[in-house]
């Protein structure tokens, strides 16, 4: 076992992790006792959280960058897709007086996680630009560290009790963002460790299970009561669960599975953004196509549809981001030739 398994297999992890969310989605299913299991895939989102960390905490490491240009460059990744999909959706939502005006500005300033008008767009966009502000600083804190791990164990404890306050004054539902913080905190000492080839040794072994064991512990505690701790626990079971699965992609003969889910990986932002906009309006969409109790016929052509138009989108943005690229460096090229002549002139 190796930790650089996280990294060799990322993007198939995030395949599986975009799945579980899907899965999440899917409430109108009529699963009964597997219900349990669909719960559970709600931890889909801490694994992105954590492979995000791990891969910008890698680039971080491996290339010096500027503050600046690193929040520029991991913008310019997400925001174009991201306004194809909000734009016209809340326009829908408009049009269906589901949101207001301003919904429109709130969304467009990715400030509706905090003010959350009706029609508001999904909180992952505000939370994964707030990871991305977190993250340098983040990687310089833990890279000077010489106990870095510690210092990830007692972050963790910090926005967990802020979490404890979020949701004892009512503000539970900023806790998305910063209950996830903590696993953020752990995919960059991963990367982190990965960067200095760590070895993974036994001991590191028998520290993640009993972490995994810890995590179960807090479901079962919690489950039952309903509480804001059984989030907590994909603290805990997230860095195991993938390790784990990055091991077996590894070891089994596992190869149209693999390519599958990487598939689903490279294109996993677009397929998330059209499954928490278009697909989401269930209602909508089971007019036209819904036969059968259970809409489990429904559910596998949505499934597919939505991520075949995720891929159709991804290529979509890379064929405009390549467009603009030239436009941008003749206007670059033409801005220097300018200064050029005027201080000749001079």
């Amino acid at each position: 076992m190796k930790y650089s398994l996280l990294s060799k297999y990322r993007s198939q992890l995030m395949g599986l992790a975009m799945l579980a969310v899907m899965f999440y989605h899917a409430g109108y299913l009529e699963l009964g006792i597997f219900n349990a299991p669909r719960a559970l895939a709600f931890g889909g989102v801490d694994i992105f959280v954590l492979l995000s960390g791990l891969g910008l905490a890698m680039s971080l490491t491996r290339r010096k960058q500027e503050y600046g240009g690193f929040l520029v460059r991991r913008m310019g990744r997400v925001l174009p897709a991201y306004f194809i999909v909000m734009v016209p959706y809340t326009l829908y939502l408009l049009i269906a007086h589901r949101a207001s005006i301003s919904t429109f500005f709130w969304n467009a300033a990715l400030l509706q996680y905090w003010v959350r008008p009706n029609g508001h767009f999904n909180w992952y966009m505000t939370g994964i630009m707030i990871y991305y502000i977190l993250t340098p600083p983040l990687t310089a804190w833990l890279t000077r560290s010489r106990r870095p791990a510690l210092l990830v164990v007692l972050g963790s404890l910090v926005f967990f009790g802020i979490c404890e306050l979020l949701y004892r004054d009512g503000y539970w539902y900023y806790m998305d963002v910063f209950f996830r913080v903590p696993v953020l905190l752990e995919g960059i000492l991963l990367g982190l460790w990965i960067c200095g080839e760590r070895k993974f040794t036994r001991r590191d072994g028998l520290c993640w299970l009993a972490v995994f064991v810890a995590g179960i512990g807090v479901l079962a505690l919690f489950a039952g009561g309903v509480t804001e701790w059984a989030t907590y626990a994909f603290a805990f079971t997230t860095v195991p669960v993938c390790l784990a699965l990055a091991y077996l992609l590894d070891r089994l003969p596992l190869g149209p599975v693999r390519r599958a889910l990487a598939f689903v990986g490279e294109n996993s932002l677009e397929i998330y953004l059209l499954n928490v906009s278009l697909f989401s309006e269930h209602d909508l969409l089971r007019r036209f196509f819904d036969p059968g109790p259970g809409h489990y016929i429904y559910f596998a052509v949505a499934f597919a549809l939505n991520i075949l138009l995720g891929w159709a989108l991804h290529k979509a943005v890379g064929w405009l981001k390549e467009r603009i690229r030239p436009a941008k460096n003749l206007i670059s090229k033409s801005s220097n030739n300018e200064q050029i002549e005027e201080k000749q002139r001079f």
